[in-house]
């Protein structure tokens, strides 16, 4: 471990070390100090930062992926354009591990590049299969006050099965081994550490909530003709929404810390957490900045808790806890609908 990864390592036992924190604050800490121990290179770290801060200043100088690359989703065509955008991300961190010495054995790998490049096509699948739930919703011919509210909830499942049913063909046919579905497991999880996290996000969230940006993309779902059509309170539309919505969340948990961390941690080792993070931070691009570059930082935390941990329901619950909470951040400033 070079010197500056010793100054980081210290910082974070002094931190950890204050009689004042509590002890779930302490545990985080403690996982991330022993990760950082093994882990830290100044010249990888700085590298992926490097490439974050120009890649983010792009994006959302041009929005980039909503004006750019969004539209090219009306053709197939659109699944290559995504699978590059996506490719670039993982592999440029694939690639700063290789010369920083992590592993280049990796890069003469055909199972690597088989199982790296099926997980990125996937995430390019999911993208495409967005234009899936206005076909069937279409098709189902529904009275108009209701088209919203239903296309809304069929979406959310649309992307849950989007992201699930690779990991599923994956564990099926190629993934063998005995044992938990990537992550998914209460075995020795303990709900305190998630709970402290979500406690620090509430400030976070009611900070963000003032802000116009915020209010341009949240809630998801904004309650219109289906509650009057249906004679329903607003509640029960936004119930059965925020479920589908949830379960959204539970399937992006599970496809990023589990299946393209765990899952492929045998292929890759440590040197799995990074590509995620990069990824899992460009697959935020047409998000609101604070929280496209808060992905960064909560994609390495959980990352680094599921690796230490070996399940993924922690942050489930902190993913699904955050996601909701902005939903009722933005339902409180009384949002109208669109």
């Amino acid at each position: 471990m070079d010197s500056t990864c010793a100054g980081a390592v210290a910082c974070v036992s002094e931190i950890r070390d204050r009689p004042a924190l509590e002890a779930p604050l302490k545990q985080l800490i403690e996982y991330l100090k022993e990760y950082l121990e093994d882990d830290f290179h100044f010249g990888y770290y700085l590298t992926i930062a490097v490439f974050l801060a120009i890649s983010f200043t792009l994006n959302f100088s041009l929005d980039f992926k909503r004006e750019i690359l969004n539209p090219t989703l009306a053709s197939p065509l659109g699944i290559l354009y995504f699978a590059a955008f996506y490719a670039f991300a993982y592999y440029f961190a694939v690639f700063a591990a290789a010369y920083f010495g992590r592993d280049a054995q990796l890069l003469r790998s055909p199972a690597f590049w088989g199982v790296t490049s099926f997980a990125i096509f996937a995430m390019a699948l999911d993208n495409y299969s967005t234009n899936l739930p206005k076909l069937f919703v279409t098709a189902l011919d529904l009275p108009a006050p209701v088209v919203y509210w239903v296309w809304k909830c069929v979406w959310n499942l649309d992307r849950v099965m989007a992201l699930v049913l690779p990991i599923l063909v994956y564990r099926r046919f190629i993934d063998d081994r005995p044992g938990g579905f990537y992550g998914l497991t209460l075995r020795g999880f303990d709900a305190r550490p998630y709970v402290f996290m979500l406690l620090v996000m509430l400030p976070l969230i009611a900070w963000a909530s003032f802000r116009p940006a915020f209010l341009d993309t949240y809630p998801d779902y904004r309650a219109g003709r289906a509650e009057a059509f249906l004679e329903i309170s607003r509640l029960a539309t936004y119930g059965v929404y925020e479920a589908s919505y949830a379960l959204r969340y539970v399937a992006i948990e599970l496809f990023f810390r589990g299946f393209l961390l765990l899952g492929l941690e045998r292929i890759l080792g440590r040197a799995a957490l990074m590509p995620m993070v990069t990824l899992y931070a460009f697959w935020h691009f047409g998000k609101p900045v604070p929280e496209a570059i808060g992905s960064i930082f909560a994609g390495y935390i959980l990352g680094v808790i599921a690796l230490r941990t070996r399940s993924i329901v922690g942050g489930i619950l902190v993913h699904v806890g955050v996601a909701l909470g902005m939903d009722l951040a933005a339902y409180l400033h009384g949002v109208s609908p669109r």
